[in-house]
């Protein structure tokens, strides 16, 4: 018996170890790329060419084979990595065509949907990359927010925050109040989706808040979150998540319908939503079997579409596709639909009206038809 037991681990080991590899490789691959994402005129040179085409190559290579990982198969994770992996190809495609803008539009949206994946997961979960703390090679990033980025990828958090920390510090050093919300919001990111602890962020948003030469906007920022951070900080769901279906219910009523009827959302909700988001998420990838998945995938689409608005990460519309596709027959499949065609609505919406492209529109149809069962 302990030799069929010996063999069934071993083999075991094999099909967990080959995932962990491939996105060892992703990861390596995708620390020689982000240091271009604060330096576009440094991924245009023809100098760089050679080792960004080898870096997307093997990114698309280790991402590809990493689809036999049974974690990405999941409800949780399957939107996110199916547009990794065309973003990937994108990127890749347009780089060899000369296409350069349009790769490194793509390569941003490579690093978004890496950061939102990694922080669905619950925290105490060990992230596939396993060799992210020796992956990261500091040296490649002369950029503190880009570094930030990769530490967090790598699901690094407390390096990631104080690396962020000294981003902000030199900033105001310097007086560069250029982009200075956007490592702000990663930090909030971190404390509220992912630690799921207010309270760290109140802390920092009031350190900041008593500096005199604090600019304006993010004075506004910060002081829109601190209402938001506050109410969180009484809930007894945060340090036991949601254990139930009921739970579920619970936080629904209780915080997302109250939110989802204002007639717009403000930046403090930013909390409001990350921490939910984080919740969904958590209680997704702990209970894949719940009867209520479709309802948690509903959700979970509405608080991602609004954090990417938001200049966060997320893959709500990749949620609302998959409710239609996969959960067609349950009641909450026409909220997704509704909540997608707002989606594409808004996304091509402009100043001359909205002009949805043809393709598009035909998507939608045949999504009515999938909900409509005919």
């Amino acid at each position: 018996m302990k030799k069929y037991f010996v063999i069934t681990v071993f083999i075991t080991g094999l099909v967990f170890a080959s995932p962990i590899l491939q996105m060892n490789k992703a990861f390596m691959a995708l620390t020689e790329l982000i240091p271009y994402l604060t330096k576009r005129d440094e991924f245009m040179l023809s100098k760089n060419s050679k080792s960004i085409t080898k870096a997307l190559d093997d990114l698309q290579k280790a991402f590809s084979s990493a689809k036999h990982d049974p974690v990405i198969k999941e409800d949780l994770f399957s939107p996110s990595y199916k547009l990794i992996n065309e973003n990937v190809l994108e990127s890749q495609k347009a780089f060899k065509n000369g296409n350069k803008d349009y790769a490194y539009w793509r390569l941003k949206e490579i690093t978004s949907h890496c950061l939102d994946c990694h922080t669905r997961l619950p925290v105490e979960y060990a992230s596939s990359f396993q060799n992210g703390d020796m992956a990261i090679d500091e040296k490649k990033f002369d950029n503190l927010y880009n570094l930030g980025l990769a530490q967090l990828i790598v699901r690094r958090y407390v390096d990631a925050k104080a690396t962020l920390i000294r981003h902000i510090d030199e900033k105001f050093i310097k007086k560069d109040f250029n982009d200075i919300i956007l490592p702000f919001k990663q930090i909030l990111l971190v404390d509220a989706k992912t630690l799921k602890i207010p309270d760290n962020f109140l802390k920092t948003a009031n350190t900041y808040l008593e500096k005199k030469n604090i600019p304006e906007d993010l004075k506004n920022y910060l002081n829109a979150l601190v209402p938001r951070l506050k109410h969180w900080n009484t809930k007894k769901i945060l340090s036991k998540g949601i254990n139930s279906d009921k739970d579920l219910k619970d936080l629904i009523k209780q915080e997302l319908v109250p939110l989802k009827k204002l007639a717009s959302l403000d930046d403090g909700n930013d909390v409001d939503i990350l921490i939910a988001s984080g919740l969904l998420s958590n209680y997704l990838f702990n209970s894949p079997d719940s009867k209520e998945v479709p309802e948690i995938i509903f959700w979970l689409g509405w608080t991602e579409k609004y954090l990417k608005r938001g200049n966060f990460f997320g893959s709500g519309d990749l949620f609302f596709k998959l409710c239609m596709n996969r959960y067609s027959k349950s009641p909450i499949a026409k909220e997704c639909f509704a909540e997608y065609k707002e989606s594409v609505e808004f996304d091509f919406s402009g100043s001359a009206g909205t002009n949805i492209p043809e393709d598009i529109k035909n998507e939608l149809e045949a999504f009515k038809k999938v909900i409509d069962h005919k």
